[in-house]
Parts: C-alpha cells; sequence; structure tokens
C-alpha cells in the first residue's frame, strides 16, 4: 500500500502572502498556476495582503484572490469583506503563509480549520511546519515548499 505525501492528499488551498509589487504578484499568480495544474486541489482560496497606500482597485482582479489591506477592517479589527470571512470560516487541508506574519488578516487566517499550516521564510511557533526557501523569489518559493511536502507522507 503506498502513502501520499502531503502535496499529494491536499485537495483544499489556503496560501496567503504579502504584496510588495505588480511584478512580485504576477510572477507568485503564474508559478501558482503552474504548480496547482499538476496537482490534486480543487478548491483554492488566495490572500493578498497589502499595504494601505495601495489602492487594491487598481490590481488585476481574479476570482479566487482576495486583496485585504489594512483599510478593510474596522475600528474594532472586524474584517469588512464578508465573503472572504465566509471563505475563511471554510475547511482546508493546507494553509500556506509566506513571510512575515504582521497583517491584520493573520488571526483571521489562524482562526480558519486547516489540517496543516506551513509558514515560510519566517519563524512562527503557531504552525506545523516552518519551512526556509533560501529565496524571497515567488516561484522559487513555491517550488521548494511543494517539493518538501512531496518528501512528507501524510500519514492518511
Amino acid at each position: 500500500m503506498s502513502s501520499k505525501n502531503i502535496w499529494e492528499s491536499a485537495k483544499s488551498l489556503l496560501v496567503a502572502f504579502n504584496y510588495e509589487n505588480e511584478e512580485q504578484l504576477k510572477d507568485f499568480r503564474k508559478s501558482l498556476d503552474n504548480m496547482l495544474n499538476e496537482s490534486n486541489v480543487d478548491r483554492l482560496i488566495i490572500v493578498v495582503n497589502v499595504p494601505k497606500e495601495v489602492d487594491k482597485n487598481t490590481l488585476p482582479p481574479h476570482f479566487l484572490i482576495y486583496y485585504n489591506s489594512p483599510l478593510d477592517f474596522n475600528f474594532w479589527s472586524k474584517l469588512k469583506d464578508v465573503q472572504l470571512e465566509t471563505e475563511l470560516n471554510r475547511t482546508y487541508d493546507l494553509l500556506v503563509w509566506f513571510g512575515h506574519t504582521e497583517t491584520k488578516i493573520f488571526p483571521y487566517v489562524q482562526n480558519s480549520v486547516v489540517q496543516r499550516k506551513i509558514i515560510v521564510n519566517e519563524k512562527d511557533s503557531s504552525f506545523d511546519l516552518q519551512l526556509n526557501a533560501g529565496s524571497e523569489k515567488p516561484s522559487e518559493m513555491l517550488h521548494f515548499v511543494i517539493e518538501t511536502l512531496k518528501k512528507i507522507s501524510s500519514n492518511e
């Protein structure tokens, strides 16, 4: 009997990363698309943390991407985006968080029901796995994460 690895067993994926610029976003989307085409993932949500200085309405729309800014929270740090909040209340097999966690959306993502939580290029003890990709380039980070998850048995 063959055991599946974490990547092969993931059917639902929640990805969060911090926006730097349009080129980085484009590279991230392209790399993620390529990796997901060869995966078993059938449900995906991407949360892109955008600084308040960036007008998220100027960013390219995508039905899987939720652009999230500090301006998307009220005075009491309550998320204003009801649709995103609904998505975060769903269950996921895998969370992959790229970079720092000093964002207002972080507690919402942390409270999502996720089977395995992975953080990349950062340290946080609330994650099951902390990976250092050795690169900040989206394509290299994604490749590293997926290749690493392919090496870990899912024990299911």
